[in-house]
């Protein structure tokens, strides 16, 4: 893969994109056609923010991927830390243009948050266990609130908010159960209370997603046809469960593709 490519990991900002879509068309639904500019540029820039974020993602991780992901461009040299530190620049101002030409100063005042909280959890929170946990899982359920913020209209996003955010806090706690070798300058919560109790954790967040994933379709905002994909989306979750502990690469990728499923069953559930 090209390493430029490879470096903004552009499937998770495609899934912010599709997510910004869909949320915009929760809040406004047909007339979202009157709106595909404002609606595409939301998209871009989430696109952005996101892809910037894994950059600089990179750039501190740099050391830790080398045991972590040592394929990635940075840790192999293909591309310099320099070169990231540019490109993530690059990708924050276009995000902020792109929201102050084409969306609202709302929009523009997420963005700048949004960046601003993913330069100081690589920086800082990162090391300090929980709670750089929550603050990106707080931004993964804010993609849910952008496109709806973008069109004026967010309220019946919040419980998508409240769902991605902990589908995302326990993949996160599996992530850093992934990468306790690597990670041993930090104060991850898998190194600092134990795999267990890190489990416990991620299932419990896991169950809670779970719990909330019949209220879009009990509150009347996504039809009964959004109750298929959401079930197998469940249902990968809760297998995850069952594999933090002995195969927490594993847990992570089958979660990821529970995520994939979800926003699927989002698509589906607004249609």
């Amino acid at each position: 893969m090209n390493p430029w490519v490879q470096i903004i990991r552009p499937v998770n900002g495609i899934m912010g994109a599709v997510a910004t879509v869909i949320s915009a068309y929760i809040g406004i639904g047909s007339l979202i056609g009157s709106h595909v500019y404002l609606v595409f540029a939301a998209s871009a820039c989430v696109f952005l923010v996101t892809s910037g974020g894994n950059v600089i993602n990179d750039i501190t991780d740099a050391n830790t991927d080398k045991t972590n992901h040592p394929d990635r461009p940075i840790p192999d040299g293909r591309i310099s830390p320099l070169q990231a530190k540019y490109l993530t620049i690059l990708l924050f101002l276009a995000a902020i243009v792109l929201s102050i030409l084409f969306v609202n100063l709302i929009a523009t005042a997420v963005v700048i948050l949004a960046e601003a909280v993913l330069i100081s959890y690589e920086t800082r929170t990162k090391n300090l266990g929980l709670s750089g946990n929550i603050s990106i899982s707080v931004l993964v359920g804010l993609i849910f609130l952008f496109g709806g913020i973008a069109v004026g209209s967010y309220e019946r996003m919040l419980i998508l908010f409240g769902m991605a955010s902990l589908a995302n806090f326990a993949r996160e706690l599996i992530k850093g159960v992934e990468d306790m070798e690597g990670d041993v300058n930090r104060k991850t919560f898998p190194r600092v209370y134990g795999v267990q109790k890190t489990a416990i954790l991620a299932s419990a967040a896991t169950v809670a997603a779970v719990m909330m994933s019949s209220l879009p379709y009990l509150l009347g905002i996504f039809v009964w046809l959004y109750l298929v994909p959401v079930s197998v989306s469940d249902a990968l979750f809760i297998y995850t469960i069952f594999t933090i502990r002995n195969h927490p690469a594993k847990s992570q990728k089958i979660s990821k593709s529970a995520m994939i499923v979800g926003l699927v069953s989002f698509v589906v559930g607004a249609i």
